[in-house]
């Protein structure tokens, strides 16, 4: 006697053949296209953001670079920081706006019109190495400058120089891991040239601390913070 279950299965076979979806179903044609297309995505994001990460760490390299030549010039009295109030822009005695713009000449891969909008700077003498304090410019998530200085101090005084630059975070994959400051509150100039303003950005930062030479050539106005 003939198996039941053959004798069910049989038309829907020979209605499967009859419509074509035998032949739809062993067609694999475009497969590749579809899986490529299901993974370009993420493919695409990780690639951008390994990019990116990469950037974060020359853009530090640069920044440390930078601040270690500029703060030379100061040590040496080459140049002077003379406080947040004088717009001097002689060669000895650059304003701030001068001053970021030297030391962003010394920071690759990133135009300088850009990188003095992203720049911040902190320079204050100390009597010595015991009294230097880290006031730190971030709380929470929120970067304020309004307390930053820019005074270099007089010869033989122990200088505290720090160099942040806040790199703006595009791959999702980074943000968790790299974002440190989604708020800037402005005095000195902003990321964008804004007052204020929210987004996603990366502080790089680098850090000197130095003893100013004691030569008589050296004319710092000793002023303060």
């Amino acid at each position: 006697m003939a198996n039941p279950k053959s004798i069910m299965t049989k038309p829907f076979i020979r209605a499967w053949r009859c419509i074509g979806l035998d032949r739809f179903a062993r067609n694999t044609r475009g497969a590749a296209a579809l899986e490529f297309a299901m993974i370009a995505l993420p493919l695409f994001t990780m690639i951008f953001a390994v990019m990116e990460l990469a950037l974060v760490f020359l853009i530090s390299i640069s920044v440390e670079d930078a601040a270690s030549t500029m703060a030379r010039q100061i040590r040496v009295g080459t140049i002077t920081a003379p406080g947040i109030a004088v717009t001097s822009s002689t060669a000895t005695a650059p304003d701030l706006t001068t001053f970021k713009q030297d030391l962003c000449n010394y920071i690759l891969l990133v135009p300088s019109s850009m990188c003095t909008n992203q720049i911040q700077v902190d320079i204050r003498p100390f009597s010595s190495f015991s009294g230097v304090v880290l006031p730190s410019p971030i709380s929470g998530q929120t970067f304020s400058n309004t307390n930053l200085c820019y005074a270099s101090g007089i010869p033989s005084d122990v200088v505290l120089m720090r160099v942040y630059y806040l790199w703006p975070l595009l791959t999702p994959f980074l943000l968790n891991g790299l974002e440190n400051v989604t708020t800037f509150t402005n005095s000195l100039g902003s990321p964008g040239g804004a007052a204020s303003g929210t987004g996603r950005w990366a502080a790089v930062s680098a850090t000197e601390v130095f003893v100013n030479e004691p030569n008589a050539s050296f004319t710092g106005t000793g002023a303060t913070c």
